[in-house]
């Protein structure tokens, strides 16, 4: 979720389910800028990668059937991986575009119903499965429309393409539900605004995004997300011409409306997470730097029983060209 200059953006991440619970809160486009000695026009490409890991408050497993026997919807989620893959252009000093295509994985333990009138039925509770593949293609863009030196502020625009796996099986050969699913199957477009200033050493960046999610696979729709993030910087050694070190503190707010299914609105489902944590970057040379955080949640107000995050945690790289 970090970045060297521009922070932005959402979720893509992808994302992680409250309003994590189905996307990551990766925010690729937070590095959308080159760092601040270097010009866009100099280094008018780059390639981002980011590891993200999501690690959720496991339950216990026969808890969770219970509940699901009793009409809530439920699961046992474990861990999350997100191997983010971006590439990104600089047009001009104002304007900036980004791609990225995730690779995801998703573990969990079994907690579907177990018939046992059936003599030949084989109770799979508590067994660990995953499910992995390409996510859904993204791309946005960032116009900086008011711009001094490297303090700006200017409206982002984006959509994810249902280009995920949407149809991976359980080791029964069941179809996983969607929250487990890489891909989505909907085109979800997004919109909102970003801004950074400058102090002396310290860096402001924050942001404002709204994603409207429309129905995918398995008649489901995520609900629409509310994301805004706010991040401080400090430059440690300015006058270093290698190994340029930042550490910082970042936080997030997501909101996520209820999902839903042919039946309607999912009771268990939607709420608000507020995440705060370190962050460090470093940049190695003029084409080199890398970045990671980890962020844990001070609040989580969640629709009906839904699962909680325990914390996330990032670290990637930039390289510029």
């Amino acid at each position: 979720m970090r970045r060297i200059l521009l922070p932005c953006v959402l979720a893509f991440v992808f994302s992680v389910q409250t309003a994590l619970a189905c996307d990551s809160c990766g925010c690729a486009l937070a590095r959308i800028s080159s760092h601040e000695k270097l010009s866009e026009k100099n280094k008018p490409w780059f390639f981002d990668f980011t590891f993200e890991q999501l690690v959720w408050h496991k339950r216990d497993p026969q808890l969770a059937r219970e509940l699901g026997d009793a009409g809530h919807d439920t699961h046992d989620k474990t861990t999350e991986e997100f191997y983010h893959f971006g590439m990104g252009a600089h047009f001009s000093e104002r304007f900036s575009v980004f791609t990225e295509l995730p690779y995801i994985v998703r573990h969990d333990l079994n907690v579907e119903s177990f018939d046992d009138s059936d003599p030949d039925a084989v109770d799979h509770l508590g067994e660990r499965r995953t499910s992995q593949g390409f996510g859904d293609l993204r791309f946005s863009g960032i116009f900086k429309l008011f711009k001094k030196g490297h303090d700006f502020i200017g409206p982002l625009a984006g959509i994810k393409f249902p280009t995920g796996v949407t149809a991976h099986k359980t080791p029964q050969g069941d179809k996983f539900e969607p929250e487990m699913q890489p891909g989505s199957g909907s085109f979800d477009p997004l919109m909102g605004a970003a801004f950074q200033y400058g102090w002396r050493r310290f860096k402001l960046h924050g942001n404002a995004i709204y994603t409207i999610r429309t129905p995918g696979k398995q008649d489901f729709a995520f609900g629409n997300l509310f994301s805004s993030y706010v991040y401080v910087d400090y430059l440690v050694n300015p006058q270093s011409r290698f190994l340029n070190t930042k550490i910082g503190f970042d936080t997030a707010v997501h909101n996520e409306r209820k999902q839903r299914n042919a039946g309607g609105p999912i009771a268990d489902s939607g709420g608000t997470t507020w995440l705060m944590g370190p962050e460090f970057s470093m940049r190695g040379n003029d084409w080199v730097s890398v970045f990671g955080n980890v962020l844990f949640p001070v609040y989580q107000d969640l629709g009906g029983i839904h699962q909680k995050l325990q914390y996330v945690w990032n670290v990637g790289t930039k390289i510029s060209f």
